[in-house]
């Protein structure tokens, strides 16, 4: 049973009236014009009072749930065998001086390898990854769909060089676009690993060539005239495989997300993705998302630059805002070449040029919502609670179609649940593929992206607190 009061009046509600109440004109049956008032389900408790489990904020007669990601019954979508699973894997990921171990035996030929890898493919795949087909996403978007969150759905394809290989991928990435559209129900977004489609080695000429501008972070800079005539000539491909990719997306629906790449490959990636942003991203329509790593020095300049770069040239600017996820690659790169190191130098500063970054593409939209799309990327709490502080205070709805919050399947469920009961835009990054296809990638993220596991841990007590709210209560979960 769910009861709202405000002012004295109260009303009531059958338990299964929660995902309504975001539809139900409460403004005009409590004769308030706006109003916030207490939403309590009645669960068992030893007090013998109802458990807060939410707060409903209404305005202009649209009621929906406040945002809060540690308020109780924020996984009570979640199947108890989901959130056991999950605090057994993040419980073992907590221990530090074993985690380490145990990726590198993974990825080793000893005798414990093989063991391992049955016990991960059982647990620890179905946990992060959809399965080895695309018709096991289906299933797992009918049960984010009860949560309010959608996916962005990929199917791992790592980096080529060759002519054939890049064309094989583009039209392996169209046809899953194609399927996507047709076939699974809750697909909002396609990432794209732009090293499937566009050759690495072009990539890293043409960063070569505008990092050595000492303005190159405030300013366009076009390579082509630099370029040798082999590059020139790949260039021309790229360009050929990106509007193709981008045409399907733009055809069907369904917009890309181009990931990042380490910091010899990005400049010339920001390059190309203006140029499909500004023949795709128009009428205020987002089809094509750059990704901006935050953890990377003057990654805030290259998001202000294209920002005003997109206004000058009347195209909605897109972008993917995360922290990053090639910390130790960048460290053995810099090392390696005698480079400096590209990182910022604590995460501390990460975390402010990340919320900042957010901050200005946020007031950008809020100013005139043709002009910019976002997606905010993190496991991060506190960049979550943020962005829906700055959406409030430019006046942006929780469901205003150009702003999007998105987390890895697995992880962090908590805030996409409570993000979703709120009515903004959610998703989770859902892969299918073949075991031993993505299990190295998933062992490569945990390796590589610590804050990941750092995330986890804070999963891993609110999952327990869940199930043992559930087995002291007899709490049952509404997922099944």
């Amino acid at each position: 049973m769910v009861h709202l009061s405000h002012c004295g009046r109260s009303m009531v509600f059958g338990a299964g009236a929660v995902r309504a109440m975001r539809a139900r004109p409460w403004a005009q049956q409590l004769g308030a014009p706006a109003l916030k008032a207490a939403v309590r389900q009645c669960v068992p408790h030893r007090s013998g009072h109802p458990v807060q489990i939410a707060t409903l904020v209404t305005e202009g007669g649209n009621a929906r749930a406040k945002f809060d990601p540690t308020g109780p019954g924020v996984l009570s979508e979640v199947p108890t065998w989901e959130l056991v699973r999950g605090a057994a894997i993040f419980s073992i990921c907590s221990v530090q001086w074993l985690i380490g171990p145990l990726i590198r035996i993974l990825r080793s030929d000893s005798p414990l390898t093989l063991p391992l890898t049955a016990i991960s493919r059982a647990t620890v795949f179905p946990h992060f990854c959809a399965g080895e087909t695309l018709e096991s996403c289906r299933a797992v978007g009918a049960r984010y769909s009860r949560r309010g969150v959608t996916m962005l759905v990929d199917h791992s394809v790592e980096e080529s060089e060759s002519d054939d290989a890049l064309a094989g991928n583009l039209a392996n990435k169209i046809r899953l676009l194609e399927r996507v559209a047709a076939e699974v129900e809750g697909a909002a977004f396609v990432p794209v690993k732009i090293t499937a489609v566009v050759s690495p080695a072009l990539l890293e000429e043409m960063t070569a060539v505008i990092a050595a501008h000492p303005e190159h972070r405030r300013s366009v800079v076009n390579p082509e005239g630099s370029l040798s005539a082999p590059a020139v000539g790949a260039l021309r491909r790229a360009e050929e495989n990106l509007r193709a990719l981008c045409g399907a997306a733009a055809r069907l629906g369904i917009p890309v997300l181009l990931d990042a790449e380490q910091s010899h490959r990005q400049d010339a990636i920001d390059h190309l993705a203006r140029g499909v942003m500004r023949e795709f991203n128009r009428d205020g329509k987002a089809v094509v998302y750059n990704t901006y790593q935050m953890y990377m020095t003057g990654a805030g300049e290259r998001v202000s630059r294209d920002l005003e770069v997109a206004a000058e040239h009347g195209y909605c600017f897109a972008a993917k805002i995360v922290r990053g996820a090639y910390l130790v690659s960048e460290e053995e790169q810099a090392e390696r070449t005698g480079n400096p190191s590209p990182l910022q130098p604590s995460k501390a500063d990460t975390d402010a040029a990340y919320d900042e970054a957010v901050r200005v593409v946020l007031e950008r939209i809020g100013s005139d919502e043709t002009a910019a799309a976002v997606m905010v990327a993190t496991h991060n709490t506190p960049s979550v609670a943020g962005a829906v502080a700055v959406m409030e205070s430019v006046g942006l709805a929780p469901d205003c179609p150009q702003v999007h919050f998105a987390q890895v399947m697995g992880m962090c469920d908590h805030l996409a649940a409570a993000l979703g009961k709120a009515g903004f835009n959610t998703h989770k990054l859902v892969l299918f593929g073949a075991f031993h296809e993505l299990f190295p990638w998933l062992l490569r993220r945990l390796d590589e992206n610590r804050d990941l596991l750092g995330a986890a841990q804070s999963d891993r007590r609110l999952l327990v607190a869940e199930v043992v709210r559930r087995s002291l209560f007899k709490a049952p979960s509404r997922g099944g």
